[in-house]
């Protein structure tokens, strides 16, 4: 069977998850919402925006990981990868279809703003794509641009305090957590234990 190629470009609906797969890879899911600017019939020179289409995308390994900490909701992003409709049951039995795409490339849309790129080292020898080191390098890099923008970026256990992310589980928050909130909520984890 072949592969459907496709880029598609919008934006993300939420902040992206980070998850393992049962063999311990990185996979972060996240979703997009595109539509057309189309011209507005009998209106010379007028635009208005066409139906929204959604996209789930998955990434794994280093793309994961990557994507996990360097994405937020609104984001535009472009997205290469390939596509599949998955079929699937709603709760009250009608069925509906899906448009998944793995990614192979993901980065941002530069039309609308700038980024700033920062390499994470990899591991090397066959087997350790996907292993927590390659999640903490990706922490590392986060954290050293996290430096670069704002000056003050507070370290925990060896990953850099990120007011979006959980150090330990690598799973993005709802809400922005300051840096002393971090380490408030580490003290009463470890006081706990």
């Amino acid at each position: 069977m072949f592969d459907t190629p496709i880029t598609v470009t919008g934006r993300l609906v939420a902040d992206p998850v980070l998850r393992q797969t049962q063999q311990g890879a990185p996979m972060t899911t996240f979703r997009i919402a595109t539509n057309s600017r189309r011209a507005k019939p009998g209106a010379p020179g007028e635009f208005e925006d066409g139906p929204t289409s959604f996209f789930n995308v998955r990434a794994f390994r280093f793309l994961g990981s990557n994507l996990a900490m360097s994405l937020r909701k609104g984001d535009p992003v472009v997205v290469t990868g390939t596509v599949e409709i998955a079929e699937f049951e709603r709760q009250d039995g009608t069925r509906g279809t899906a448009a998944e795409i793995t990614a192979r490339s993901v980065g941002h849309d530069m039309t609308w703003g700038v980024t700033a790129f920062r390499k994470v080292a990899r591991s090397a020898g066959p087997g350790h794509e996907g292993s927590v080191p390659d999640f903490r390098a990706s922490a590392e890099a986060y954290g050293n641009a996290m430096v670069d923008a704002v000056g003050d970026v507070v370290s925990v256990d060896g990953f850099p305090a990120s007011p979006d992310v959980d150090r330990a589980t690598g799973e993005v928050f709802e809400r922005t957590e300051t840096a002393a909130e971090a380490r408030a909520g580490r003290a009463q984890v470890e006081s706990a234990a």
